[in-house]
């Protein structure tokens, strides 16, 4: 058993993307291997957004993994070899390199709700107990209360997100280690939450566009 605590843990949003580049191919593999239109400048570590055929990677953010160079790109962390969800040939789209990060500060908490199953009820007639089959997961919401502060780095960062309502990067690093990436559409609360003898807080709301990806390094 291992127990991790918070202290210590820190969040990035993305800041700038590198052009798109197309994908002209992407394997069905345990590490899923593209291929892309022209060189993508993505070094071993590096992590990029992936616009994708296949539902399951679509919009994912992944990092690049052992044997990248060039034009080849492996997708550290994403097992693509079930054909029945991810059909051989239909997964190319684009790829977009995270050229820099800002980190958040003066983070309070975090809470983060959703991603239970849904079911659906599949009980016969002749059944003397329901019976319910999976479907698919509620959407993933995180809301992270902040200390307010307007001229904070990270502020313009996250209002350019919020204005775009379109999905970026969130890169959480954790105490012990481990990674956890995913793409979100950001919304900032600009008025503050007051309360008496209480410092000023803001609030900055994520709904996750595809499923985040933890890495254990």
């Amino acid at each position: 058993m291992a127990i991790t605590l918070s202290t210590g843990v820190s969040m990035q949003v993305a800041k700038t993307y590198a052009a798109s580049i197309a994908v002209s191919t992407l394997t069905n593999a345990s590490t899923a291997v593209a291929t892309t239109a022209s060189a993508h400048s993505i070094a071993v570590g590096e992590f990029f957004e992936i616009t994708s055929g296949w539902g399951l990677l679509d919009k994912r953010v992944v990092r690049a993994g052992a044997g990248t160079t060039g034009s080849t790109l492996y997708l550290e962390g994403i097992n693509t070899t079930d054909t029945s969800k991810y059909p051989a040939g239909t997964g190319i789209g684009s790829i977009r390199k995270i050229s820099a990060w800002t980190a958040l500060s003066q983070v309070k908490g975090l809470s983060a709700s959703g991603g239970d199953m849904q079911f659906a009820n599949v009980t016969a007639i002749d059944d003397v107990v329901a019976k319910q089959v999976p479907t698919i997961r509620n959407a993933v919401s995180m809301n992270i209360d902040v200390y307010d502060d307007p001229t904070l780095t990270w502020y313009a960062d996250v209002s350019a997100a919020s204005d775009a309502r379109s999905p970026y990067g969130l890169l959480m690093a954790f105490p012990n280690g481990s990674k956890l990436v995913a793409n979100a559409y950001w919304s900032l609360q600009r008025v503050p939450s007051v309360t008496i003898n209480e410092a000023m807080t803001s609030q900055i709301s994520l709904s996750y566009a595809a499923e985040p990806v933890r890495y254990a390094s």
